[in-house]
């Protein structure tokens, strides 16, 4: 607030209102100070500008130091003013008793105290008036952050459902599904329980923020089903999560980005079979790694933007632990377990 472009015309006009406002009160007729109005006029001017300058030099301070808790922000905007009010109230109201009045200084107690209440009153107003712009403009950023949490969340599950749904994975599902048709009714029956399993649970995925960890490995399992039974022995998968670590939440659909991200940008063969672990070390995090392999494709923004989502995502929820690594060897991805508070 202290900021805004028309400022010098605010404080000449917050200036001349306090000095009208004191006249209509009759404040000068009950406390005879023994001053012109005149230099009590310009004087609420003067000190009405240095209080309002003092703060927007302390604020614009305080902004570069990026104080995330609003309200110990707050706290520093009203400490600092304390001190500012009182030294321009003391400089400029002593300043100007030394040369407009006549006798000692104890003349001056009474004109000094009506003064610093007024700077003190005309803190209060400039403080609380930024407070509510502080807290107008938190809300507005609180605005456009959920709506782009929003957006990077639609965007993820739109990436998942194109991930599945694209003319690719469906026509490599019905092929492996027309194979096992004539060869095993038995495994062509499982298949289609487990490929409804998946589209199931990507439908449904959207109606949450966050599932349980167990409710994601179950559907991953699903869905590494599919694979396997399209990949035979070319594709190699070890899930070790403990029983601490499935009553945590995570983002949906998260673990099955990261697979379909290896499957995709992997070689995968009987010679050359991708190793695909998920393990879950310890009560905060899992992760899922893979043996690098790469095969030459044009199209890498698919990955990008379902890693990057995920990041985004996270950072939203206030877990910011989502660790991506790799060398020459093994890719590698560690997302955050959330602990809800009971």
């Amino acid at each position: 607030m202290f900021h805004i472009r028309y400022r010098f015309g605010f404080m000449l006009l917050l200036g001349a209102y306090s000095f009208v406002n004191t006249l209509l009160v009759e404040t000068f007729d009950y406390y005879h100070v023994g001053v012109d109005n005149w230099i009590i006029f310009l004087l609420f001017l003067v000190v009405t500008s240095a209080i309002w300058e003092g703060n927007r030099i302390w604020d614009g301070w305080l902004a570069r130091q990026d104080i995330t808790h609003f309200w110990l922000r707050i706290c520093y905007n009203f400490a600092g003013s304390l001190v500012i009010t009182a030294t321009c109230s003391l400089l400029l109201g002593v300043s100007t008793a030394y040369f407009t009045l006549p006798g000692d200084w104890h003349g001056w107690i009474l004109p000094l105290k009506l003064f610093a209440m007024f700077c003190f009153r005309i803190n209060l107003f400039l403080n609380t008036i930024h407070i509510i712009f502080l807290y107008m403009q938190k809300l507005e950023q609180s605005h456009q952050e959920l709506e782009t949490y929003k957006r990077i969340s639609s965007q993820a599950q739109l990436q998942s459902l194109r991930n599945q749904v694209n003319p690719h994975f469906l026509f490599n599902n019905l092929s492996v599904l027309s194979a096992l048709i004539s060869q095993d009714a038995n495994a062509s029956v499982e298949f289609v329980r487990q490929f409804s399993n998946v589209y199931r649970y990507i439908l449904r995925s959207d109606e949450k923020e966050l599932t349980h960890l167990a409710e994601e490995i179950e559907f991953i399992q699903s869905y590494l089903y599919l694979l396997k039974t399209r990949f035979n022995s070319g594709l190699n998968v070890a899930i070790d999560v403990s029983e601490g670590c499935l009553s945590a939440y995570i983002l949906p659909v998260s673990l099955q980005m990261l697979v379909e991200n290896a499957v995709k940008h992997n070689i995968i063969s009987k010679s050359k079979p991708l190793n695909i672990e998920i393990f879950c070390r310890n009560d905060e995090s899992i992760t899922v790694r893979n043996n690098l392999q790469k095969r030459a494709i044009n199209d890498t923004q698919s990955t990008q933007l379902g890693l990057t989502n995920i990041v985004k995502r996270y950072d939203f929820l206030g877990h910011h632990g989502v660790n991506i690594e790799h060398d020459d060897k093994y890719f590698c991805v560690t997302i955050p377990l959330i602990r809800l508070q009971s």
